[in-house]
Parts: structure tokens; C-alpha cells; sequence
């Protein structure tokens, strides 16, 4: 769009990083995409990874990459993702404002937003979009912010050049495949079930090994070995974005059985691990204080 300087309304906003991915995707995607045991956390149609909305037909899609690296000072029981507020809320108010303004430079375009809840195959469509490339460890890695970064995407009616995919790719050290808690990686498919990111979320009985994948850290919801080993993580810079400059990465579990599930609501509603509710976070602290 020769009117529209994307580049200029995202500097305003605050976007720090961003790309055009082609819409529709490439005809390869299918392959790419298919799992023969996907993660229950990620939709398992791949056609619907490709759908991306059904109220419109989109002509591009507007990938966009939010750091959250913040440097831990003191204990933390919580990955780093979860520190700070709920990456969906922020990501989704940014988005809404870059749309607002698309908007009023036309009128009749039309535009969804994606964050993760979606099915839509966000790491496929940022690396299509020029922003980083895949990790070992199965995360999207940013050459500049590594791969402690959330995806957002709006899809819309407007036409956009789209990038190309970065000539950059992961180093292969393989420290992240030696330091997985479960040793989930270093196979043709990510082994999602020995996760221990994966098992602090899931509901239902445990089994013995479940549990000892859980007991060897102390974060009581998700995990962060991976990352935390990875060389394209040392160095990176702090976010930039105010809203996950504010970080809380301790939750004092103690005082979650004193707390309705309204309650808990109301205090933590706006944090990335209360989906899962209290009952999950103190299950997985007397897991961690047991073992």
C-alpha cells in the first residue's frame, strides 16, 4: 500500500518489530505444519491453522514480534512469560491501535487479530514474515531479542509487499536438547508430553515420571531451561515495552488456599497462568515441596 506507511504507524505505537507475511500461505504449509501428535494446547486440523478468519478473505498479514525479556532479580516459582501482565491483553491493545489507524487511512478495510489464542500458525507466519527463525528447542527465536518474544497478527484486506524468510538459522549447540527437563527435544516431533511447561498445565492425575519432571525446578507453572541455556538468548536487551517492564515472578502459593476462585480472579485475572486456575498451581507446589 503506497499511501500507508506501516513502518511510521508502528514506530508511533511502540511496535518495535514487525513483517509482512503472504496471504494465503504458501501451498507447502500443510506439510510443514502437520504434527501426527500435536500439543492439545495447539489446534490439531491444520487446515484451521490456515484459515486464519472466516469473515473476510485476507490479502495480507501483518506479523508482529513484542519482547518480554526482563532480567530476574530475586526468586521466581513462574516463567518468565507469566511476570508480567497477560501478554494477550497487552498484545491485543496494541494491535487494536494499529488497526484503528490502518482504518482511518481506509475506511473499508477489514481486519482480525491474533494472539496465540487463535489457531493461526503464528511462528510459521513470523518466520515467513523475515523475523527469526526456529530453534532447537522449538521456540521462534528473534536475532535480536531471542526467544523471549509473543507473536501478534492482524489479518486484513489490505495489500502489503510481503518479506522474505531471514538466511538465518539456529547455531545447533544442542544445549537446549542436553538441558530439557523431560528430554522432549532432539526428536522428529516435539515430544510435548514430557514437557515440563506442558505438565504444570495439564489437569488430571500425574503419573510418578510426570511428577519428577515437575520436582526438578521450582517454577510451579510453565518452564524456562530451554531458553535459559540458549546462546541466541545471552545478551539480548530488556524489553522495551512498559507494560512488561513491571514484573511480579514470584506467587506466594501459601496464600492461594485462603482465596475464593473469585477471589483469585480478581487478583490475578490479568496474569497469564490463572487460565489454569488456583487448583493447578498448589498441586504443582506440593508436587515440587514433596519430591
Amino acid at each position: 500500500m503506497k499511501d500507508i506507511n506501516l513502518q511510521e504507524f508502528c514506530k508511533e505505537l511502540h511496535i518495535y518489530e514487525f513483517g509482512i507475511a503472504p496471504w494465503p500461505l504458501p501451498e507447502n504449509t500443510k506439510t510443514i505444519l502437520y504434527e501426527s501428535n500435536p500439543c492439545p494446547f495447539t489446534a490439531a486440523d491444520v487446515e484451521e491453522r490456515l484459515l486464519g478468519t472466516t469473515e473476510f478473505t485476507p490479502k495480507s498479514a501483518i506479523v508482529c514480534l513484542f519482547p518480554y525479556y526482563v532480567e530476574r532479580r530475586g526468586p521466581s516459582n513462574l516463567s518468565r512469560y507469566t511476570w508480567a501482565t497477560d501478554y494477550h491483553l497487552v498484545i491485543n491493545e496494541y494491535l487494536k491501535k494499529l488497526t484503528e489507524k490502518l482504518q482511518k487511512m481506509d475506511t473499508s478495510a477489514q481486519f482480525s487479530i491474533h494472539c496465540d489464542t487463535s489457531p493461526l500458525a503464528d511462528r510459521y507466519m513470523a518466520y515467513l514474515a523475515g523475523l527469526g527463525f526456529y530453534g532447537k528447542n522449538n521456540c521462534f527465536i528473534s536475532p535480536k531479542w531471542g526467544s523471549y518474544v509473543v507473536i501478534g497478527t492482524i489479518l486484513t484486506t489490505l495489500e502489503f509487499e510481503p518479506n522474505t524468510p531471514l538466511d538465518q538459522s539456529c547455531m545447533g549447540c544442542n544445549r537446549c536438547i542436553t538441558a530439557c527437563l523431560g528430554q522432549c527435544l532432539g526428536h522428529d516431533e516435539f515430544k510435548y508430553d514430557t514437557c515440563k511447561s506442558y505438565l504444570t498445565q495439564k489437569k488430571g492425575e500425574l503419573t510418578v515420571e510426570e511428577e519428577d519432571i515437575i520436582a526438578k525446578t521450582p517454577l510451579v507453572f510453565g518452564c524456562d531451561v530451554c531458553q535459559e541455556v540458549c546462546p541466541h538468548n545471552k545478551d539480548i536487551p530488556t524489553t522495551p515495552i512498559p507494560e512488561f517492564q513491571s514484573v511480579e515472578p514470584y506467587i506466594n502459593i501459601d496464600e492461594l488456599d485462603s482465596l475464593t476462585n473469585k477471589e483469585f480472579k480478581a487478583k490475578y485475572g490479568n496474569r497469564a497462568f490463572s487460565w489454569r486456575g488456583k487448583k493447578i498451581l498448589i498441586r504443582n507446589q506440593n508436587i515440587i515441596e514433596r519430591k
